[in-house]
């Protein structure tokens, strides 16, 4: 993309393209043992927050936080802390927790730190209070409702065209890039939750396939899941087959009811493609402006 919309926070939270193939999420007690390999503590207690922060190995990319943003006293050693190891918070309702995003005002001053919500009814308002914070934005739509879709293009016409928002709203961001030319991958890749580059562990130490509750099948090998995945939904005659979004998707939204309808997706999608290709077309009108006006001069 010529011109993105916002400034691009990725090289901060996400790891370079050379380590996604080793990158593990782990939690927090299985992560002791990384050293020097390419990986992401997942903690869900102040304790684990603190000792992570405190003294964290060389291969740890970020810290993923769950089930702390309501916590008021687990972010007081974010803020001095002698590392700057970025964060990433998860909200777990992001309707009724976004008040406390004001808990990261000070955290921000000293690290990198991004908000990861589910895409849950009312959660624009953690959309917008993270705006204007100035917060990275990752969405983890799933299959929304039309209910959540509904809200979804609101969260999306706020990020085109709010004054506040200075910072990437993933997936929005990264497809707009997409549709302008730029190369980001899948959204299984955008959001991170591609197997074969984001490896999720559980507490026993078994790799975790994407939103599947936890499930786990040996016959599902995780690198070769999203390319499976899509090739079973063309071969069955799901929608992806003739759908525009096909290389961008890989069947995103077809996982884990391959029956879900994507047509309020489809929807929000083509809003996302037109504001592109209305930015392209305002960036070619710039430069011939530019062009002519050099051209006027003696």
């Amino acid at each position: 993309m010529g011109q993105p919309l916002v400034a691009d926070f990725t090289e901060h939270i996400c790891v370079p393209q050379e380590v996604y193939q080793s990158l593990r999420f782990l939690p927090a007690a299985l992560a002791e043992g990384q050293g020097d390999r390419p990986f992401v503590a997942v903690v869900r207690s102040r304790d684990e927050l603190c000792r992570w922060l405190g003294e964290p190995l060389r291969g740890l990319q970020w810290i993923q936080v769950e089930g702390l943003l309501g916590d008021p006293d687990a972010w007081a050693p974010a803020a001095p802390g002698a590392s700057q190891v970025p964060l990433d918070v998860v909200f777990s309702d992001p309707a009724s927790e976004f008040s406390d995003l004001y808990r990261l005002v000070d955290v921000c001053a000293v690290r990198d730190v991004r908000v990861s919500m589910p895409v849950a009814p009312g959660f624009l308002k953690a959309v917008k209070l993270a705006a204007s914070l100035r917060l990275p934005v990752r969405f983890l739509p799933g299959q929304p409702t039309p209910e959540v879709l509904a809200e979804l293009t609101e969260a999306l016409e706020f990020y085109l065209h709010g004054p506040m928002v200075e910072m990437p709203v993933e997936f929005f961001h990264s497809l707009l890039a997409t549709v302008c030319g730029a190369d980001r991958g899948s959204l299984w890749m955008i959001l991170e939750q591609d197997p074969a580059a984001f490896l999720h562990y559980d507490a026993e130490g078994h790799p975790e396939l994407p939103r599947s509750g936890g499930s786990r099948s040996a016959e599902i090998s995780p690198a070769a899941f999203v390319e499976n995945h899509l090739k079973s939904l063309v071969e069955q005659g799901a929608e992806c087959a003739t759908c525009p979004w096909l290389q961008a998707c890989k069947g995103y939204f077809k996982w884990p009811d391959p029956a879900y309808s994507c047509g309020g997706v489809k929807q929000l999608l083509s809003i996302i493609e037109a504001a592109a290709n209305e930015i392209e077309r305002d960036l070619v009108s710039s430069e011939e402006q530019l062009h002519l006006t050099g051209r006027d001069k003696p």
